[in-house]
């Protein structure tokens, strides 16, 4: 193995034992990345700068489940030719997958630092409702609804925000014997409102 290859491997195995930082040592690392102490020590000064090899790991990890660059992509080539309802599904389902890969990115970072391996708590579509918020996810929704600006009771700016909280708050959020509900018919209700024609 390669330098980078014996460093990247001690980082994941140590990953699961920083927790016990105080009784943690170069040749427990090396015992759980299946090398010798010496070859530890090679690449790493000691077990402080595994620990802060460890962190940068899970920092970038973290950076990297959050990140909106694809989702935002998959926004800005929304054709706004198309009528506002349809405009509206396609950020649902855009948001949907963006939070669905945000949440499998982080329970493989919690897999990953968790002392043997155990699974992650499954996460709720609530905990990861912040990436709404994020002001480039919101442009590219007020992007969405701008050609429609004349028609809309507030403007897009508002809207926008109320739409991304709306289309993943209770509603979309699976619970016991329930699905999340189906994009159209929030879309729907958004568009629409409460009250039936009858």
């Amino acid at each position: 193995m390669g330098r980078e290859q014996v460093r990247a491997s001690i980082v994941r195995a140590a990953m699961p034992l920083v927790s016990q930082y105080e009784a943690l040592t170069t040749a427990r690392i090396a015992e759980a990345a299946g090398v010798d102490e010496a070859a530890l020590l090679a690449v790493f000064e000691d077990k402080d700068a595994v620990v802060r090899a460890c962190m940068e790991a899970v920092r970038e990890a973290i950076a990297a489940a959050f990140d909106p660059g694809e989702a935002l992509e998959r926004l800005d080539a929304v054709a706004v030719d198309q009528p506002l309802a349809a405009r509206l599904v396609a950020v649902v389902d855009i948001m949907d997958d963006y939070y669905g890969r945000a949440r499998a990115r982080l329970d493989d970072v919690q897999q990953m630092t968790s002392p043997g391996g155990s699974a992650a708590r499954p996460r709720g579509r609530e905990d990861l409702r912040v990436l709404g918020r994020l002001p480039e996810i919101r442009q590219a929704v007020v992007r969405l609804l701008e050609p429609d600006r004349d028609r809309l009771r507030l403007p897009p700016e508002v809207l926008a925000e109320a739409f991304l909280g709306m289309s993943h708050g209770a509603a979309r959020a699976p619970g016991p014997g329930r699905s999340p509900w189906p994009a159209g018919r929030l879309v729907d209700l958004f568009l629409h409102g409460a009250w039936s024609d009858g």
